[in-house]
């Protein structure tokens, strides 16, 4: 698993709680965040406009790979991180993206809506202490029950989606058409061990959370 971490909140006791066996890798300060932990870094990107003199010294000395790009680009640090770990073909995990400015949280989503992320073999997810995003094309997902994701929402990422079917849940659905605008699909819960979603046109963003 590669676990991209930005410079976004990170709630430490969560953080505590992510497997040790993952591939950490910085993206811009949540290069330095990482390094604080005493965790290994052998990749880590950005432009690093957001670290001190010093942190910026430590990232060069510490990390195996830095991938040092210019202020001025074409693609966010966390944009060119993950094309990165997708070449990797692992599970990627990206946390510290969220719970600061708008523009870069919905820029993060829209890295999941990516041909590459919506097509990879392996989950691409978007975490943090309260949710876990990712978005899935037309088929069938089984979801296992998780008591620190209770809740679980669904919402369309094209104008329509068709043929929605959820069972195992508190609020099943049955070959059922959702689109922009519409709020039926928030806050399920799976009540068996496994939940079954499946749908047959779009794109639909799923997501796993708590209070």
């Amino acid at each position: 698993m590669i676990i991209l971490v930005g410079g976004g909140p990170i709630d430490p006791e969560w953080f505590q709680s992510l497997p040790e066996d993952g591939q950490w890798v910085g993206v811009d300060r949540g290069t330095v965040f990482l390094l604080e932990y005493g965790l290994r870094v052998d990749h880590a990107f950005g432009d690093f406009d957001s670290v001190t003199a010093v942190e910026k010294k430590m990232i060069l000395q510490k990390v195996s790979t830095v991938h040092e790009e210019p202020p001025e680009k074409d693609a966010t640090d966390m944009e060119l991180a993950l094309q990165w770990a997708l070449s990797q073909n692992e599970e990627i995990k990206m946390i510290g993206v969220t719970g600061g400015r708008l523009d870069h949280f919905f820029g993060n989503i829209q890295l999941l809506l990516s041909d590459h992320a919506l097509n990879h073999a392996y989950p691409v997810s978007i975490e943090d202490e309260k949710n876990k995003v990712t978005c899935h094309l037309p088929g069938n997902t089984t979801v296992e029950k998780d008591v620190h994701y209770p809740y679980l929402s669904f919402i369309p990422f094209t104008h329509q989606v068709k043929g929605l079917t959820l069972s195992g849940v508190k609020y099943p659905l049955s070959n059922h058409e959702i689109s922009y605008g519409m709020t039926l699909t928030l806050s399920n819960e799976i009540l068996d061990n496994f939940a079954s979603i499946s749908f047959s046109e779009g794109i639909l963003m799923m997501i796993r959370s708590r209070d």
